[in-house]
């Protein structure tokens, strides 16, 4: 289960940003770019498929179906990953339209990622295949750390506290998943 929220960063300096959460004392930091390819089949579901890093020497790459809890809800999903490290792009998506996925969209993500004990903080931007940019905050609580919905939403509202100077709150959250936001109708 994985208890994330979402909010538009076009208003947020990514300096001020960083200057917030690093007084925050994180364990640690990344910074990402890789690019996602999204699949969909006929009954509207959808894969994710994360290619390796660009900047990093690694390799991780995932398949991953997101399911919604509740239809109008992206907040509360299962987002089982399935490692594809070492596998063509191409074969991927030979796997994907074999079981009746096809390719939707794609996505070039450039992330700053902040890791806390108890959620981690990320300021990316998205690049669209039409060279758009947009800029999103995301706080995601740790899914290793066996806790509820509940529990998981206090995390949220307290690194909503916390981020409220730069105009973070729970009256800004996103409804719309990427997926829903950058969907090319079929």
């Amino acid at each position: 289960m994985e208890i994330e929220t979402k909010y538009d960063a076009s208003e947020i300096n990514r300096l001020d940003f960083k200057n917030l959460v690093e007084s925050f004392a994180p364990q640690s930091f990344v910074y990402v770019e890789s690019s996602d390819i999204y699949y969909i089949n006929s009954a509207g579901l959808f894969l994710r498929y994360r290619m390796p890093a660009k900047n990093l020497n690694d390799s991780r790459a995932e398949l991953t179906p997101k399911i919604k809890h509740i239809q109008q809800n992206n907040v509360v999903r299962t987002e089982p990953n399935l490692r594809v490290d070492g596998n063509d792009p191409q074969r991927v998506k030979s796997f994907c339209n074999s079981i009746g996925f096809t390719e939707n969209f794609s996505i070039y993500k450039m992330c700053d990622i902040y890791h806390y004990e108890d959620a981690t903080l990320v300021y990316y931007v998205v690049k669209d295949e039409d060279g758009e940019y947009s800029s999103f905050v995301e706080i995601e609580v740790k899914e290793d750390i066996g806790i509820g919905q509940e529990e998981g939403m206090a995390i949220i509202q307290k690194y909503e506290k916390l981020l409220s100077p730069i105009g973070i709150s729970a009256q800004k959250r996103k409804r719309l998943s990427l997926f829903e936001m950058y969907r090319k109708d079929v």
